[in-house]
């Protein structure tokens, strides 16, 4: 054999990993050519928003509206999740794109391990057929519970747990509520998060999702081909296990929830019963715990807003325990959480979409296989839609001038045949803990809260909105607020 003409140092192999690592960087960060028309968002301070950690909500305000409202365009390029994606950010033209029957929902790679816990194979993710077939069985399944009783039944025990009052973290509390909710009401198991919070399932979860969230990862999922987190696998694998292990016991105990009401259809695999039931755990539990942190926190900065609520709720449910038609005379607590969930959005983007032809979206056609979202936070803070966005005011659905246009601009549960299945599920478990809290309680926000200026949310791989360490005061009613006395008058 002939020698080499010469013998690479350790330098020059770190050097040549070097640049083949950067090169490697530069084509998953490179707008390909066939996107180059649309208006993209610099990548840089993208970039440095989302290595500083910086969370979603946070980023659509301070990058992504202000870029666009300089294009004067509603769709934008958008570098997320290690793809070129583009964002629309209006609701009409969200419709225009979800309602489209020839775009499918994207088949994520098991590169990024959020994919990895909440697989393919469920009601958020697939397609054609098994999007049918799921979201036949969900929705009835999701119909048939409606557990209002049971909710009631968890906001007594937040309730004796607040006790007579004093400072409390309600992102904890909301976390274990909504846990306890879907245990009961979803899987029909109770995981006793409200009583034994320590070492709890709502624990696990939360470091599992705190793992998934690396930033680095996050931008650059094929950080997990070149450097694989064995340990986040084995966290992910062993949580996955323990759902799974719920679902055997429950089909050994059914009851009236919806993972017993999902065993009655026979077509469904069990991969796509434990996608469904992870998935429904994720955004279930989450979204919810989201947006009960959030309204809680704008009651306590707007007092005001608060005792008229109150009042409403009092003249309607007086001390009777919640029931839904209750909630059809409370118009007011409706339009409370309702603009809660426009202010500080819990999902703020749907899941990508593709079409294998290209599609127009306003002013732009869209090529083939290019990922596209609502983005729904962007949708909600929209200076061309809605008046003050950054205001929180429930008036807004409420006045006859703005009604005709908030409902189609409220996007929330998202839009379309794919929308949220468990939306009343959702709005039922919210309105039942935040009346019952009315009738007990008067709250505020702490002098030195971190949420002083605005609600500050935790960094999430799922694009969420979770309040993280909300500190509220609450207050025991006196005799004469229970009668509709002003405190202030006590």
């Amino acid at each position: 054999m002939n020698p080499l003409p010469f013998s690479p140092s350790v330098l020059d192999v770190f050097l040549l990993a070097s640049c083949l690592l950067c090169f490697g960087v530069y084509r998953h960060l490179r707008v390909p050519p066939h996107l180059q028309h649309i208006p993209k968002v610099p990548l840089l301070p993208l970039l440095f928003s989302y290595f500083s950690g910086e969370v979603e909500e946070q980023r659509v305000k301070r990058l992504v509206l202000p870029f666009a409202r300089r294009m004067q365009t509603d769709v934008v390029l958008v570098y997320c999740l290690g793809d070129w994606m583009v964002q629309v950010l209006e609701a009409k033209l969200g419709k225009q794109l979800l309602e489209n029957p020839n775009v499918w929902k994207q088949r994520q790679s098991q590169d990024m391990l959020l994919w990895r816990l909440i697989g393919n194979d469920n009601v958020f993710m697939s397609n054609g057929e098994m999007a049918k077939r799921h979201l036949r069985v969900v929705r009835t399944a999701i119909q048939q519970t409606m557990p209002v009783g049971m909710f009631a039944d968890l906001a007594r025990t937040v309730i004796s747990l607040v006790g007579d009052g004093g400072r409390v973290r309600w992102d904890d509390y909301a976390n274990r509520y909504t846990l306890d909710a879907f245990g009961r009401g979803v899987v029909g198991y109770d995981f006793e998060a409200l009583t034994k919070p320590l070492g709890s399932f709502v624990q696990r979860y939360q470091e599992v999702m705190a793992a998934i969230a690396s930033p680095a990862y996050v931008v650059l999922p094929v950080l997990e081909r070149w450097l694989p987190r064995w340990r986040v696998q084995r966290m992910i694998d062993s949580f996955v296990d323990d759902m799974c292990k719920i679902m055997v016991e429950k089909r050994q105990n059914p009851g009236n929830d919806v993972l017993t009401n999902m065993f009655k259809e026979p077509d469904m695999t069990e991969v796509e019963y434990r996608d469904n039931c992870i998935v429904m755990f994720v955004a279930g539990h989450d979204t919810t715990a989201g947006a009960i942190s959030s309204v809680v926190y704008f009651l306590a900065r707007y007092p005001q807003i608060q005792a008229k609520v109150r009042e409403e709720v009092l003249a309607v449910l007086g001390d009777e325990d919640p029931r839904v038609d209750h909630f059809l005379r409370t118009p007011y607590l409706n339009a409370v959480l309702r603009e809660s969930m426009r202010h500080n959005t819990p999902s703020n983007a749907t899941l990508p979409r593709i079409c294998d032809t290209p599609v127009q979206i306003g002013p732009y056609t869209i090529p083939p296989n290019t990922p596209m979202v609502l983005n729904m936070c962007a949708a909600h803070h929209n200076q061309t839609v809605w008046s003050s966005p950054d205001v929180f005011d429930p008036q807004r659905f409420l006045d006859d001038a703005e009604k005709e246009s908030t409902p189609s601009s409220w996007v929330t549960f998202g839009i379309g045949p794919r929308k949220c299945l468990a939306r009343n599920f959702s709005m039922y478990e919210q309105r039942v803990l935040v009346s019952m809290l009315l009738r007990e309680y008067r709250w505020t926000l702490p002098d030195d809260s971190v949420h002083r200026d605005y609600l500050k949310n935790g960094f999430q791989a799922f694009a969420l909105s979770l309040p993280e360490d909300l500190y509220i005061d609450f207050t025991r009613l006196t005799t004469g607020e229970l009668k509709g006395g002003s405190p202030d008058a006590l």
